[in-house]
């Protein structure tokens, strides 16, 4: 089984959460001179009092968590998983290389033969994560944990074996249900609020790293929000914490014994464990996990548009703030094509919830129930304007086939624009990139040659010339930098670059 995921330099462990020790200290004020020692000292004595009266509100008896540990421990399972090999031996008489000579009888590669099964069939992989029960007999753990099962054994506290099914998957946020039948079952979790978290907090795990069912770990909320590529819904909890191979799929707590996560992921620049761990928020888990208990699958809301961040520079060339999702296209007949969504639009708010980064907006109409209307606000042209769109289900569709533009002899009418660093060509219509400049500013903004530049600012352009045009007029209005909008691989985006003096 595969139980490793690679998010960092080289790789990073797809596990639970194995968070490190605390240590709580009043703040040193040894520095100071003999001056002012007579008032430092009642002000650390008073700022320790309270650092360590906060700590035992909160914890009951800093550090001892054996009483929470004690209470929620029963309910962390350990999941061990069969899976089919990828690679399956050959059989027959062509498997076996020496197939018809005097040696035939000496080396047997087929049925039989060595690492193979009936049929040429590779021994199964075996792995293992854990999870933790709600009630009625459903565990959550990770998609990445029971992914093409082939069977599924939930191994509790008291050592019972029970045979799991999976009740349903959502690959996009990596989170899945597991159902067992037995009398008896540990009392389920409860789940807390993650949007309460924050950076400090304190919070500990129970897992079964490297099969070692039952571990207790402690650490504390390093960050909130974090992206780390996995997927379009990220939006995790960074802890301080090692996470290793079968924990996958445990829970994170909070002070009170509430999960306030899904433990996830790390990430390494080695593959070795450097302490920087991820979690699925509850706020996030709860409602994906309610409706496949529920339903089997996860629904969602579909916009139809695909956008990306407003950065600087993009703020820059359109004299609007760093902050919304700006729109790179828009789908034919989608519901912001109905609403009349246009591409390079800035979304700024969805509802009722502000749009300040990408992943607000990805969120925020992923949970809008389809067929819900919601007010829309967004800038185009300088004004900002309200739509009112209706969202519809988000469907599996099948990504449009690349078509790369290449750099060919009937490419006409080449010029060169140094203050982006770039070459451009004419060809078919459209003007193509030859050439991005090493170190300009093109190529610090991840221009690429064979690109096809679709617009400058919101005109759209079809030769070289009016490239240019479109640079010099954004030059005489004071704009630091241009915008345009490029097409690569069948996909259009926009991207800011700085005008060079």
């Amino acid at each position: 089984m595969n139980r490793g995921t690679i998010i960092g330099a080289v790789g990073g462990l797809v596990a639970g959460v194995s968070l490190g020790a605390l240590a709580l200290a009043a703040p040193s004020f040894a520095h100071l001179s003999s001056q002012g020692a007579s008032i430092a000292a009642p002000m650390a004595a008073q700022l320790g009092a309270q650092a360590a009266a906060g700590q035992q509100a909160r914890w009951g008896s800093l550090p001892n968590l054996a009483d929470l540990v004690e209470t929620v421990s029963p309910a962390v399972v350990q999941i061990e998983v069969r899976q089919a090999s990828p690679v399956q031996r050959m059989s027959g008489p062509q498997a076996n290389p020496f197939a018809g000579t005097p040696f035939q009888d000496y080396f047997q590669f087929g049925p039989g033969g060595p690492g193979g099964g009936p049929g040429g069939e590779a021994p199964d992989r075996r792995g293992s994560g854990s999870g933790f029960f709600l009630e009625g007999g459903y565990i959550v753990t990770n998609n990445h944990v029971v992914d093409e099962a082939k069977s599924l054994t939930v191994v509790l506290q008291d050592g019972r074996e029970l045979s799991g099914t999976v009740v349903g998957t959502d690959p996009r946020t990596d989170l899945a249900v597991v159902k067992v039948e037995g009398s008896n079952l540990p009392r389920g979790l409860v789940w807390g609020d993650s949007n309460r978290a924050r950076p400090g907090d304190n919070v500990f795990a129970i897992g079964a790293p490297f099969g070692l069912a039952n571990t207790v770990t402690a650490g504390i909320v390093s960050a909130r929000g974090r992206d780390i590529r996995s997927g379009s819904y990220d939006d995790y909890i960074q802890v301080d914490a090692p996470i290793n191979q079968g924990n996958s799929g445990g829970p994170l707590f909070d002070q009170s014994g509430a999960v306030i996560g899904v433990n996830s992921a790390i990430y390494t620049p080695s593959g070795g464990n450097v302490g920087i761990g991820f979690s699925i928020p509850s706020d996030m888990a709860r409602g994906i996990v309610q409706q496949i208990i529920e339903t089997g699958s996860v629904q969602r809301g579909w916009l139809g548009v695909a956008i990306s961040p407003v950065t600087p520079e993009i703020a820059a060339s359109l004299n609007v703030p760093a902050k919304g999702a700006v729109v790179n296209n828009v789908t034919a007949d989608s519901p912001a094509a109905k609403a009349g969504l246009r591409e390079g639009d800035i979304i700024l708010r969805f509802g009722d919830r502000e749009v300040n980064h990408v992943q607000d907006l990805t969120r925020a109409v992923a949970d809008t129930k389809a067929g819900t209307g919601r007010d829309m606000r967004f800038i185009r042209d300088g004004r900002e304007q309200t739509v009112r769109v209706t969202i519809a289900k988000l469907e599996d569709e099948a990504q449009p086939k690349p078509v790369l533009a290449s750099v060919a002899p009937s490419d006409t009418g080449g010029i060169s624009l140094a203050e982006l660093g770039l070459g451009l060509a004419a060809r078919n219509g459209t003007v193509v990139i030859t050439s991005v400049g090493v170190n300009s500013h093109a190529a610090d903004s991840g221009i690429r040659t064979g690109d096809r530049v679709v617009k400058v600012g919101q005109e759209t352009v079809s030769t070289p010339e009016a490239v240019r045009k479109a640079v010099d007029a954004a030059r005489k209005q004071g704009r630091t930098a241009v915008l345009l909008q490029v097409e690569r691989d069948g996909q259009r985006f926009f991207v800011g670059i700085p005008i060079e003096d």
